[in-house]
């Protein structure tokens, strides 16, 4: 085999265009191209005959085949350059308007799209699948683009919402840089996530990679701009709104990650004290405006000291482990089950929208899920513990419920405090309501 030669299943170049016939203004067609493609090397052939010998040897990125309807059997030679151009290739036909029916119906042999005659550079740009990403040398950065003060107002918003769920935050960075570039629509990639402002393209006019210290995270890019082309000035800001992004991005996933240590019991890998206090004053403010029910749970481990003492404190912290993981699992999916201190555990029983069944009971419904969990605490192994150690472990809790037995964190918590106290007195292994210090547990 010859060198340069292609074989069937080669890669095909993706660095070249070939011209297919020269029907329309010849040597200045392919010069237009060139000029317009300038990272493309634009290539010709004065028929489809030889542009299909001409793939066979070199294959190309994409083909613009030109028609012209006094070729006979047009369907087999479009047909014949898709089988020499391959699949993944772009085979766009070219035609005058008067041809345009002809150049429809022989889509169907093989072409992807055609483009009228003369070209439109958007509609061909499109056809051809061209993204005019934008790669400059880094000593060009320096030279930053004028920004408005409407766009430095709308960057300082979203650096100020870099603790918003992270859609929130992508979304109102492609609406930031559909704004500063003017353009009909703007899309960011991050990680698999995809924020759309304005029109959706599935061919972006400009683009480019969203990069941090750790690398390429994503992709930002436009559509067509509302006022006419784009210039230089336009890439070049688009190209420093992806560095900037970029760094805001990585920012607000370090902050998140912050932010997730900070609420999280390092031990039980339960939520802390301090997430319980924050979450529950919310909770209690939308019961307070939707007039719903909300009950706190607080246990711990009967005589959990004399297990440290015993068995060591790597056994204690297993136990601790144990006993958050299989209440969460036993608790409905918005019940937040929190890590308190020491071997003290809170659980926080809430419909956010009201209960499910009418008329039924708030603290019912948490008794049903204490139930369940200390059925199967019965059941459950703690190998630090031997093998003497299923069903040993026990616990006593006290329940207070929104509104009746207080309207703030501080007075719930205290009320199921005094109640866990009462439980203690009255033997253990048992959970009181408020008012059953004399009255019996369950």
């Amino acid at each position: 085999m010859k060198s340069g030669s292609k074989t069937r299943g080669e890669p095909f170049d993706r660095d070249r265009l070939l011209v297919v016939g020269r029907g329309f203004d010849g040597d200045n067609l392919v010069a237009s191209l060139r000029t317009r493609y300038p990272d493309w090397t634009v290539a010709s052939c004065d028929s489809f005959l030889s542009g299909i010998a001409d793939l066979a040897r070199r294959g190309a990125h994409a083909v613009l085949a030109c028609i012209d309807p006094g070729l006979l059997q047009l369907d087999n030679a479009v047909a014949g350059l898709r089988e020499a151009i391959g699949q993944e290739a772009k085979l766009v036909l070219c035609c005058r308007s008067e041809t345009e029916p002809l150049a429809q119906r022989v889509l169907s042999s093989g072409a992807d799209d055609y483009v009228l005659y003369p070209l439109k550079d958007d509609e061909l740009d499109s056809a051809l699948g061209y993204s005019r990403s934008i790669v400059v040398p880094d000593d060009r950065l320096s030279a930053v683009p004028a920004v408005s003060m409407e766009e430095l107002t709308e960057l300082g918003s979203v650096l100020a919402s870099l603790g918003d769920r992270p859609m929130a935050l992508i979304e109102r960075i492609a609406s930031l840089v559909r704004g500063a570039l003017g353009a009909r629509g703007a899309t960011v990639v991050v990680q698999g996530a995809v924020a759309t402002s304005g029109e959706a393209s599935s061919r972006p006019v400009l683009s480019a990679p969203l990069t941090s210290a750790s690398g390429v995270m994503g992709q930002l890019s436009v559509g067509e701009c509302t006022e006419g082309p784009y210039g230089p000035g336009d890439a070049q800001k688009l190209l420093h709104y992806a560095s900037v992004i970029g760094h805001v991005l990585e920012a607000a996933s370090k902050q998140r990650q912050w932010r997730q240590l900070a609420v999280t019991d390092e031990c039980s890998g339960l939520p802390n004290r301090r997430y319980l206090q924050e979450k529950l004053d919310e909770i209690l403010a939308h019961a307070a405006a939707g007039h719903l029910h909300v009950t706190v749970l607080l246990f711990d481990v009967d005589d959990f000291k004399t297990y440290n003492d015993t068995y060591g404190h790597d056994a204690g912290d297993e136990i601790l482990r144990g006993t958050g993981e299989l209440f969460r699992k036993h608790c409905r999916e918005q019940d937040i089950v929190a890590r308190y201190g020491g071997d003290e555990f809170v659980v926080v029983f809430w419909d956010p929208e009201g209960p499910r069944v009418a008329g039924s009971k708030h603290p019912d419904c948490a008794l049903g899920v204490l139930q369940r969990f200390t059925d199967a605490l019965r059941s459950q192994e703690f190998p630090c513990l031997g093998t003497t150690g299923q069903g040993r472990l026990t616990i006593s809790g006290g329940l207070a419920t929104y509104p009746w037995d207080g309207h703030t964190r501080e007075s719930l918590l205290k009320r199921a405090d005094e109640a866990l106290l009462a439980a203690k007195r009255a033997g253990k292994n048992r959970i009181f309501l408020i008012g059953e210090a004399n009255g019996g547990g369950r």
